[in-house]
């Protein structure tokens, strides 16, 4: 298989994962005997931003532009981190209301008295799923300007001439290597955002089982 259609298929792959969502979707609101719990809104709402963010990626790449496609990376990590947060609180109840009324996450307390920043988020996460706070820490320099937009503008002509070649007006700067990486990433990013969601699935079955 070339590097080429190996990169079709991992966008085959995330653009079929999005049914996952939609499953989960269903389970979450079978959970408990069907009864309806204010974190489900929060659960269906990560889960529609992620099949939304999973079309946006591939329509991006498809089109060859891996310079903007790449920083869905971040926004997609954004769902496995704010759902996350969830777990973190003492009543998660107030959390959504909190959420839902329009305020800042990252002014809202854990348990522990932390305030729930992005950057504190993946640092929790990253105790569960190794790589989290380094995949946050680069996925930020995509969102914001920065030396990785540099990079794909300035390419070199070629390994014997030190000349330089500026492109401007093409978003199709990136290796074959570099579009492999990224689409394997947002696949399993996407994954991880799934995984962190499908949790409150659980909890709503605990939780109900012990109000019998």
């Amino acid at each position: 298989m070339t590097d080429t259609q190996k990169l079709k298929k991992n966008l085959t792959d995330l653009n079929n994962f999005k049914t996952e969502f939609i499953k989960s979707s269903e389970r979450i609101m079978k959970a408990g005997n069907q009864k309806i719990m204010t974190l489900d809104f929060f659960a269906l709402t990560v889960n529609n931003r992620a099949i939304s963010l999973c079309d946006a990626f591939n329509i991006l790449a498809t089109s060859n532009n891996y310079l903007t496609a790449v920083s869905l990376i971040r926004l997609q990590l954004d769902n496995a981190l704010r759902f996350f947060a969830s777990t973190l609180v003492a009543d998660s109840n107030d959390f959504v209301l909190h959420f839902l009324s329009g305020k800042e996450i990252r002014d809202y307390k854990d348990i522990n008295g932390q305030k729930l920043s992005d950057n504190y988020l993946s640092k929790q996460l990253d105790k569960y799923f190794t790589g989290t706070h380094k995949l946050y820490k680069d996925t930020c320099s995509y969102i914001h300007l920065s030396e990785r937009h540099f990079i794909p503008t300035m390419t070199t002509k070629g390994q014997q001439d030190f000349g330089f070649q500026i492109n401007v007006g093409s978003s199709d700067n990136y290796k074959i290597d570099d579009k492999l990486d990224f689409a394997q990433t947002m696949f399993e990013v996407t994954k991880l955002v799934l995984i962190v969601v499908e949790q409150w699935k659980h909890e709503k079955e605990r939780l109900t089982n012990l109000t019998k």
